[in-house]
């Protein structure tokens, strides 16, 4: 395992290209499913720090420094480098030797973070509200030529956007940032949204097989932890309510994974509970459906620890050796944590869940 861990080189780029006088010598990335941005921890060994002074300098905003980290093993040719990570640079750290930094690294999700929004939109989808998001925040929109069901071509009424994030309270308002609406808009329709390099995707999540997923086996490599929750297994029931105040209306539905029902569950459910504004029966089912698969996903957790295999990333699947409660073997990637440095190579922690949604 030390000698696979071992036969991996890595290199950074600025900008789309390596700088003289100054050399990798390690990172830590964590890339997750969840809402949230990958990041990146790259160790660099600075010759000459004018290179990268010269780098920030003036660097802000929407022009801050493009950051990529790519690897490739040792016997393979000169041109087959593969991008583990690209973002852009945060911060810069100098560590405890004087050429020793660090450079704080997020995806291009960090963009739509940082995007304040003061506008207002009506009459449009959700599909729209989310590329006028992402589109303010000075990234593409890639929604993957599938077409969309019936439920994200609605048009979703009118969103107002406060710049503030300390009113939320008392106007009582969800949306703060073009994440918030790209992520929320997403979540609600059932539908995937993360970065790739400089684009934001939106799709429909995929099952094994289906855009381009993978199912990685590794070898003699036994788990390293698993977690089994007895009380996310079986009957769990949810259950979603909306009241509109102008139609003087009530909804309120129960799904427990298979049938919808406006009847509550019997006592040995575990019942989950969640209220939403002005939503019609269709929008209740289906956020019902959606906060179902999110709750029962985590029924199930292993952690691998193992040498580095190239292209491994949340949302493709792993298949494991063992037979675990439930009778599953393979599982959807949550999260991957990269290590590289020079004294011990390249490996990766590895958290599975039994999802597709």
């Amino acid at each position: 395992m030390t000698e696979a861990m071992r036969s991996w080189q890595a290199r950074i780029l600025i900008d789309g290209e390596g700088k003289d006088g100054l050399y990798l010598s390690g990172f830590f990335l964590e890339s997750t499913r969840y809402e949230r941005c990958d990041t990146a921890r790259i160790q660099v060994v600075v010759q000459d720090k004018a290179v990268l002074a010269s780098e920030i300098e003036g660097r802000t905003g929407f022009d801050r420094p493009d950051v990529i980290l790519q690897v490739r093993l040792s016997q393979s040719s000169a041109d087959s480098w593969t991008i583990v990570f690209r973002g852009v640079l945060d911060a810069v750290t100098r560590g405890a030797e004087p050429s020793l930094f660090v450079l704080e690294c997020r995806d291009y999700l960090a963009f739509l973070l940082d995007t304040r929004l003061a506008s207002s939109w009506s009459n449009q989808t959700a599909l729209e509200l989310v590329q006028k998001a992402v589109e303010h925040a000075g990234l593409q929109f890639e929604s993957g030529g599938a077409p969309f069901d019936a439920e994200a071509s609605r048009y979703c009424g009118q969103f107002w956007q406060l710049e503030h994030r300390r009113l939320a309270t008392t106007t009582r308002h969800r949306y703060q940032t073009a994440f918030d609406i790209a992520f929320s808009l997403a979540r609600d329709h059932g539908y995937e949204c993360h970065a790739s390099g400089k684009s934001i995707c939106i799709h429909e999540p995929h099952a094994v097989g289906e855009g381009n997923t993978r199912v990685f086996t590794p070898h003699g490599v036994s788990l390293q932890s698993f977690r089994h929750d007895l009380g996310l297994a079986e009957n769990v029931v949810v259950g979603v309510q909306s009241w509109d105040s102008r139609q003087r209306a009530r909804s309120e539905i129960f799904y427990d994974g298979q049938d919808f029902s406006t009847r509550p569950p019997g006592a040995g459910a575990a019942l989950y509970t969640f209220r939403v504004p002005g939503q019609r029966l269709d929008d209740i089912r289906r956020l019902a459906k959606g906060k179902y698969c999110r709750i029962v996903s985590h029924a199930s957790e292993v952690t691998l620890s193992l040498p580095a295999m190239l292209g491994l990333a949340p949302r493709h699947f792993m298949k494991v050796d063992e037979v675990l409660p439930g009778g599953r073997t393979v599982f959807s990637v949550d999260a991957v944590r990269h290590s590289f440095d020079l004294a011990h190579g390249y490996r990766q922690e590895v958290t599975l869940r039994d999802r597709v949604f």
